[in-house]
Parts: C-alpha cells; sequence; structure tokens
C-alpha cells in the first residue's frame, strides 16, 4: 500500500466516523437532550436532509476538488464541537443540521468523485472497515453525546489532515479500463432498498431494549467492530477480482436473514453477525460506485453520479427505513421480498450471474415467506420485557407502586403529564395499582438507568436511605432480575420526547421554606459523587460511565452560563440527566431542588 493510498484511508475512516458517531447518534441524542422532539425534530432532520442534498448537486456543479472537501471537513468539525452548547437554545438547532446535512453533502461527493485518483478498491475497503470498526469502540461507542461530539471532530480533523494535494494521484488510475459498468438507474434501485432495509432495521434494534442489549451490548461491540473491519475488506477484495458480481445482493441477503431473525430470541444471536456484516459489504460499494462502476473515467461524471446516489439512496432512503420501522416497529416480510427484487433488478442489468442471482433470491424469499406465514400460527417466545412484567406481577410490585399518573397537579408536578389511561387497561392483567407506598412507576423507564434500577433491586438504601423497599438480590441469581429490569426501562419510552420536552419547560417555583443542601448531598448524593463530590462514592464503580466530579466543575451538562445553566442544573436534580445513570429526584419539593442548586452552583463558579 502505497503513502497515498494510506492517506486516503484515513479520510474514508475519518469522514465515515463523523457520520456514523456524530450525524447518527450524538447530534440526535443532543437534539432530544435540549427538548426538540415531535413534529420540531422532524422539521430539524427534514433540513439536515434537504441541505445536504442542495449542497452534494451543488459540489458536482463546481466540480470535486480538494480544497472543497478540506473545508468541509472542516466545517463538519466545527459543528460537531459546537453542537453540545446549542442545547441552551434548541429554537435554533435548525442551525447544526443546516450545516451537518451541507457539510455532509460536500464531503461525500467530493470525496467520492477523487477517490479513483487515490487508490484501489481494497483501500476503500479498508477505510470504510476502519470506520466502522472505530466508532464501535466501546470508549467511543459507550460514551455520551457530548465526548462522541469531540470524537467526531477529531475524526473529521484527522480526515483533513490526510486528504492529498490537488492534481496528486495514483499512476494512471483514470486512464485504466473498467472492469465492468453499474448503470445510475441500477445503482439507484438497489442501494436504496438496502439502505432503507438497513435503516429500518437500525432503527428498531436502536429503540428496542432487549434486541440492543443482545446485538449492541457492551461487550459485543468489540466483535461488531472487527466484523465491521473484516466485512468491508471482504467488499474491497470482492469488487477488485471480479467488479462486485453478486456483492449487492449478498449484502441483501444477509440484512434480510438477520431483520427475520432478529424477532427471535433463539436467532438474535446469528443476527448480530450477520447484520454487521453485510451493512460493511453494501457500505463499501456505496463508496466505491460512483467511481469505478460508472464506466466513466472522469472524476466530473463520478461527482454527479456520487450525488444522485447518496441523495436517492442515502437521504431518500433512510428517511423512508426510519419512518416505516418508527411507525410499524419491525420489517415486514413482503418489504424484504421486494426489497431483494429490486436488488436482483438492479444486479440483473449484467448479464453475468443472473441465475445464480435467482437462486440467491430464493434461499430467503422461499424461507421469509414461509417464516412469515408460520408465524401467525405458532407461539412466539415472550420478550424479556414480557417476561419481565411477568416477574413484576409474581413479586407483588403492585401492592406498592402505581402505573398512572393521575391528572393532578400534585401528580403530573412530581412524575409527568398523565399518560392514557387506555394504555394502562389494555395490559393483562392491568397494572394500574392504587398503593402509593412506592413512587409511581409509569414512566420510570426516563427515570433510571439500567445500572441505577439493577443497584437498587440489590440494595435499595444504598442509593435511597429512607427507602423502605425489601432486597430483591436473589432475582439475580437468574434472569428474571435482567428480565425485570428490561421491563421497567420499557415503561413511558413511548412518550419519551413528550415528556422530555416538558421538563425543559419545569422551573422550581419560589419558596420561603429553607433546606439543609449538605444533608440532601450526605444522603442522597454521595453514594455515587463521593463525601467530597469529586465523582468518586463507593457505588461509582458500579456504574456505566464514571459521576461527575462535581466539586470543581464546570459541567459541560450546564451549557451555558447565568440563569440559563441555573435552571439547567435545577432541572438535571429533580430529573435526572438523560443517556447517563444520573437519577432523578421527583419528591424533592421546590425548595430542596433550590438549596442543591445554589449549593452546587456555588462550586461551579470556585
Amino acid at each position: 500500500m502505497t503513502m497515498l493510498s494510506m492517506r486516503a484511508v484515513l479520510v474514508i475512516a475519518g469522514v465515515y466516523g463523523y457520520f456514523l458517531i456524530f450525524a447518527q447518534f450524538a447530534f440526535m441524542e443532543l437534539m432530544r437532550s435540549a427538548g426538540v422532539s415531535g413534529t420540531k425534530e422532524k422539521v430539524v432532520l427534514g433540513i439536515m436532509a434537504l441541505s445536504g442534498i442542495a449542497a452534494g448537486f451543488l459540489a458536482a456543479k463546481r466540480g470535486a476538488s480538494v480544497r472543497s472537501l478540506r473545508v468541509a471537513l472542516i466545517a463538519a468539525a466545527m459543528v460537531a464541537a459546537s453542537s453540545p452548547f446549542v442545547r441552551s437554545v434548541p429554537e435554533f438547532f435548525w442551525v447544526p443540521a443546516l450545516l451537518t446535512g451541507g457539510a455532509l453533502g460536500m464531503i461525500t461527493v467530493n470525496l467520492a468523485a477523487m477517490l479513483r485518483r487515490w487508490c484501489g478498491l481494497m483501500s476503500v475497503g479498508l477505510g470504510v472497515g476502519l470506520g466502522y470498526a472505530i466508532c464501535n469502540l466501546p470508549p467511543v461507542f459507550m460514551s455520551g453525546a457530548v465526548h462522541q461530539s469531540i470524537f467526531a471532530a477529531g475524526f473529521t480533523i484527522i480526515a483533513c489532515l490526510a486528504a492529498p494535494r490537488d492534481g496528486e494521484s495514483a499512476a494512471d488510475e483514470w486512464s485504466s479500463p473498467s472492469q465492468g459498468t453499474l448503470p445510475l438507474i441500477a445503482a439507484l434501485l438497489g442501494l436504496t432498498a438496502l439502505v432503507w432495509l438497513d435503516s429500518a432495521a437500525f432503527f428498531i434494534i436502536q429503540h428496542t431494549h432487549d434486541l440492543k442489549e443482545s446485538t449492541w451490548g457492551e461487550a459485543l461491540l468489540w466483535r461488531n467492530a472487527v466484523v465491521h473491519l473484516g466485512g468491508a475488506l471482504l467488499a474491497g477484495w470482492w469488487m477488485k477480482k471480479s467488479f462486485g458480481r453478486g456483492l449487492m445482493i449478498c449484502a441483501w441477503a444477509l440484512l434480510a436473514l438477520a431483520a427475520l431473525l432478529v424477532n427471535s430470541p433463539d436467532g438474535r444471536s446469528v443476527a448480530g453477525w450477520l447484520y454487521p456484516l453485510g451493512v460493511s459489504l453494501y457500505s463499501a460499494m456505496l463508496v466505491a460506485v460512483p467511481g469505478w462502476f460508472s464506466g466513466a473515467n472522469d472524476a466530473r461524471a463520478a461527482a454527479w453520479r456520487a450525488a444522485w446516489i447518496f441523495s436517492v439512496a442515502g437521504w431518500f432512503g433512510s428517511a423512508n427505513g426510519i419512518a416505516m420501522a418508527g411507525e410499524l416497529q419491525r420489517v415486514p416480510v413482503m418489504f424484504i421480498v421486494i426489497a431483494g427484487i429490486c436488488v436482483w433488478l438492479a444486479t440483473g442489468f449484467s448479464r453475468a450471474l443472473r441465475w445464480r442471482n435467482w437462486f440467491i433470491v430464493g434461499l430467503v424469499v422461499l424461507p421469509a415467506l414461509i417464516a412469515g406465514r408460520a408465524k401467525n400460527v405458532a407461539e412466539i417466545a415472550p420478550t424479556a420485557i414480557e417476561r419481565g412484567r411477568a416477574v413484576y406481577v409474581a413479586e407483588g410490585c403492585i401492592n406498592c407502586h402505581s402505573q398512572y399518573v393521575r391528572p393532578i397537579a400534585l401528580d403530573e408536578a412530581t412524575w409527568g403529564s398523565a399518560g392514557k389511561l387506555q394504555q394502562v387497561l389494555a395490559g393483562k392483567p392491568v397494572l394500574i395499582g392504587n398503593r402509593r407506598q412506592g413512587p409511581d412507576l409509569q414512566h420510570v423507564g426516563l427515570r433510571r438507568s439500567e445500572a441505577w434500577l439493577k443497584i437498587h433491586f440489590i440494595e435499595p438504601r444504598t442509593l435511597v436511605p429512607s427507602s423502605v423497599m425489601p432486597s430483591y438480590a436473589h432475582l439475580f441469581n437468574d434472569q428474571r432480575g435482567d428480565d425485570l429490569v428490561a421491563y421497567l426501562k420499557s415503561l413511558g419510552a413511548d412518550r419519551a420526547f413528550e415528556i422530555i420536552a416538558e421538563r425543559e419547560k419545569w422551573q422550581p417555583a419560589q419558596s420561603a421554606k429553607q433546606a439543609d443542601a449538605k444533608h440532601l448531598f450526605a444522603n442522597h448524593c454521595a453514594a455515587c459523587h463521593g463525601c467530597d463530590a469529586r465523582g468518586g462514592g463507593k457505588l461509582a464503580s458500579l456504574l456505566i460511565r464514571p459521576p461527575t466530579n462535581l466539586a470543581d466543575g464546570p459541567y459541560l451538562w450546564t451549557a451555558g452560563e447565568g440563569e440559563d445553566a441555573w435552571q439547567r442544573v435545577a432541572r438535571t436534580i429533580k430529573f435526572g440527566h438523560p443517556g447517563t445513570d444520573m437519577p432523578g429526584h421527583e419528591v424533592f419539593d421546590d425548595a430542596m431542588i433550590r438549596a442543591m442548586t445554589d449549593e452546587l452552583m456555588s462550586w461551579r463558579v470556585k
């Protein structure tokens, strides 16, 4: 591998890292933590998509250049680094969305158009694989949105520094004859189907606790990193040897099988291998198609192909995949079949291997149809959430906890707005409850992390000194404890955006009552943050992310100064910090919240 190829690999990996860890994860988390949800969220994402499409076609019209690529990379880095601070002004969240989309459009088109000048197909596979692998490393994947944004900014800076100079190219790359062609309409048809299928499966896994744990759990991230890297390298070798014949349909077969198997608890372990492999195969092809599959030997033609492919397959395909998954909560068998037909039609433009493509499609379609039919008559194994609900019933949790926020001011001020009674009554048995010796649990999944819940079940008084709840440590001798945690984490998930938006408007009322902040901290905070507030409490090692050092500040999650920062700290104390193990203290009255906030802000200033 030449030095030029190595630099190209770094550029590809940096761009993919930015897209995966910031555009797909961190930006979304930052937006939601700022209270941007519902229609506003769709508007912001729509602005990102339109900006990306417009910037892509503009880049194609102006012609690809390294200068444009570097400018776009620097812009992307600046957006990623500054986005955490936009949370303090959520009404302006459309600005980073506009800039992120525009930067991605410019980057993808310029990069795709020039890659063939710099490297070969194996380098493309290596770059894509490294991008996926780095993003799956636990320190990156498991970090909070703020840290992920910083990582993403670093990725783009590395890509900018590694980008070759204008005019720098490998010998005679563009003058070499093409091994084959894939017409634009065929590329759009096949890649759109794959992106649509991938986006739907990705959304379902990301928003289903049980699936996420069995495919993206911390222990599996290293495996995913290796599979992604290996799959992308395989795709590069495959494209180099035979121009990717059969690669697209193989990627579909892997994604289709993963989408089918993930619905079965017994099949999820296999799906966890197939899904990242299929994603890496088609992702490498997505990057290579504009430059190597066009049959044209100039960068301008590659740029226009890239603009069309990333607009239709990238933006349109992913948006519709997410919309379908959000509406149906599954990938329909019929859609899998239709996607397979689209991919076969795309590969069928080439006469080679047509009968083999038919055979591969049949290997997946026929079992899919059989599985879809059998699903209607066969009993489906219960999920962890379903099993956890059964544990909740068996352990008599209803005797102390309700699952219905009453439509009265006191309840709604403490636990969030009242939910729909019909949803509570739909479950059998009904778990509405009437005794409130413990907190209401209707939205508990939004208030407590998995680690917090597990610790509380094992020894409640380590977290809540005044708790009268007995220990349920025995449940963790088998699967019951984890199932119960999964069930509680699911409560309130359907109203997450609405509840978060409500919390962003809350302010503690003025009160003449006085509260002892030091006593409150010692009883409710020291177990995690430590008696000295530096994050070294006795429970710190049991949490996924280390507790914040409150003694020295500043705290990134406060974002801002003055009254805005004060209100953000107050809301964090009251409702917790989404995406971390920091719980809410809903039972604190406003005087307690004010006393704790004033005390904490005084430390921050110090």
